[in-house]
């Protein structure tokens, strides 16, 4: 028998014990299953870590899931983000919770991009970041029998040590009542001064108000958050109001950019909502607010939303905001865009260029303009439903690979306003195929089959679905529907891809499918959102 000649090619990064061990499929990376359950991913050509993925049981029969590279970047579900600490040095005491670097290192798809030839990269080194946190406290000596407190908030800096000549310094505090945002002051709050206390009037809910308060130091380190307690007394007891402001846009001031269902789904999703939310009556009524292909201009559209803000349809904290948009959408570097009636181009779609493109974006409401409205808003819940359609190449998210759906701004927008967001991007070829259906494939899921037909109540099966699993529903089922649309096609002798150009892709699996995302509130367990009961 010949003898194997044994060849020590690479070590690989792992200091716990490994339970089992697999390769991709192009064989280029290696997966470890470590003993503490998390999994490690080699990259095989040099012996590097490229990141570690980590999955634990949620509230609500959820799984929460972190993956994190070596440098600092991280994704996952907001319930890891405070959980999973991130270890800087082999002193068991030098660690920090994930989400103390959201701001920076917060990476939306990162777990496909491990995978690529050129992974990404940390903005710069985490661990030279000042991990020095300011101070955040919480107090109020208003009772809970009034309908609106003044609380103060005092933030004091890290002082000065060895290390760093200066204080933390402190800045962009936020405050949120049960766990949605009801104050924020931006930039510098010490202006100079080692500490300073801030002070607001808020209304109160009756029973308890749960109220946290952060900031962040001159590095944009997350500081630990600040708690009270208030109970509201049973006098500051009545019902709110369901805003819903649906938003369809089939025709553009450009006809070259039209579409075929939007309309229809902004109408079946307001009137479904609408219906559900009236059969629960844990509202005192359901209003809709509907802008429709030319109403749907963009001072319309942001002065529907600043109604709720400032305007004659101040939303109350008892109150829900809902608000659908079906229509084009594209990314541009971070952040998301929604494009309005009035988009400001008046050329081909086949030929956009870039200055073209450009002046489309500034005409086009921005994640950023979103939050500055939003966070106005007084409803302690708000729930945003984006279904985009990003036809043409032009419209394509400048960072392919990632997509307009992993911009990190909507991500933002969820964890600083304290809000649900479900967001999906198709191409032009997702949206004809959707001509059988009727309705995009993100609203036939969310509607016909996630509250018609109660599939979304799955976590647990219990009569009841909530705002989480319903859209985590709807994120988990387009993939399928489109993947068993190819699949139907492929039977019938006929092929179909969901991106222009992936139809000689061989395996239809490997062709790409609508992926939408979920980007949610923090503090979810204070009081979920029910959509329906059976």
């Amino acid at each position: 028998m010949k003898r194997i000649q044994e060849k020590h090619l690479r070590t690989l990064p792992h200091n716990n014990r490994i339970d089992a061990l697999a390769f991709t499929v192009d064989g280029k990376f290696l997966i470890s299953l470590i003993r503490d359950g998390s999994r490690s991913i080699c990259d095989l050509s040099n012996g590097t870590l490229r990141a570690t993925l980590m999955e634990f049981p949620g509230l609500h029969y959820t799984t929460e899931w972190l993956v994190a590279t070596p440098d600092g970047l991280f994704d996952g579900s907001p319930g890891a983000w405070n959980q999973i600490l991130w270890r800087f040095s082999q002193n068991t005491f030098d660690l920090a919770p994930v989400e103390t670097f959201f701001n920076e290192f917060y990476y939306p798809g990162l777990f496909s991009e491990v995978f690529a030839a050129t992974p990404p990269q940390a903005p710069r080194d985490i661990s030279k970041l000042d991990r020095r946190q300011p101070v955040v406290k919480i107090s109020s000596q208003s009772k809970g029998d009034s309908r609106n407190a003044i609380v103060q908030i005092e933030v004091k800096e890290a002082a000065a040590d060895a290390q760093n000549p200066k204080g933390s310094g402190a800045q962009d505090v936020r405050l949120f009542r049960n766990g949605s945002l009801v104050k924020a002051w931006r930039g510098d709050v010490l202006q100079g001064q080692p500490g300073k206390t801030l002070e607001t009037t808020l209304p109160l809910v009756a029973g308890e108000n749960r109220l946290v308060a952060y900031a962040f130091n001159h590095d944009d380190v997350k500081s630990m958050d600040g708690y009270l307690k208030i109970k509201g007394g049973e006098n500051l007891k009545r019902k709110g109001v369901v805003y819903i402001v649906a938003i369809g846009i089939n025709e553009y001031a450009n006809a070259d950019f039209n579409l075929k269902f939007a309309v229809a789904d902004a109408q079946v999703f307001s009137e479904n909502l609408k219906q559900s939310q009236t059969r629960l009556a844990e509202f005192e009524k359901v209003e809709v607010i509907s802008l429709f292909d030319q109403q749907a201009t963009k001072s319309n559209i942001l002065s529907a939303l600043k109604a709720f803000g400032e305007g004659v349809r101040r939303a109350e904290p008892e109150d829900a905001l809902i608000v659908y948009y079906a229509g084009h959408g594209t990314a541009d570097k971070a952040h998301f865009y929604m494009v309005p009636h009035d988009l400001g181009y008046t050329g081909s779609r086949a030929q956009m260029d870039d200055i073209a493109f450009q002046s489309m974006i500034q005409q086009a409401i921005s994640d950023e303009e979103l939050e500055e409205i939003l966070e106005t808003v007084g409803a302690s819940q708000t729930l945003l439903v984006i279904d985009a359609c990003n036809s043409g190449q032009a419209l394509e998210s400048q960072e392919k690979r990632r997509g307009p759906m992993n911009a990190k701004g909507l991500a933002q927008l969820a964890y600083e306003k304290g809000m649900y967001i479900l967001a999906a991007s198709q191409g032009y070829q997702a949206a004809l195929e959707a001509a059988r259906l009727g309705h995009g494939y993100l609203t036939y899921a969310l509607i016909e089959e996630g509250i018609k037909t109660l599939s979304a109540d799955n976590s647990p099966q219990d009569g009841q679905v909530f705002a989480q699993e319903w859209l985590n529903y709807a994120a988990q089922r387009v993939p399928e529907m489109q993947s068993e649309k190819m699949q139907e096609a492929r039977l019938l002798k006929h092929e179909i891809a969901f991106v222009d150009g992936e139809e000689s892709i061989q395996n239809f699996r490997l062709r790409t499918v609508q992926q939408p995302r979920v980007f949610y509130r923090r503090g979810l367990e204070y009081d979920p959102f029910l959509i329906l009961k059976q």
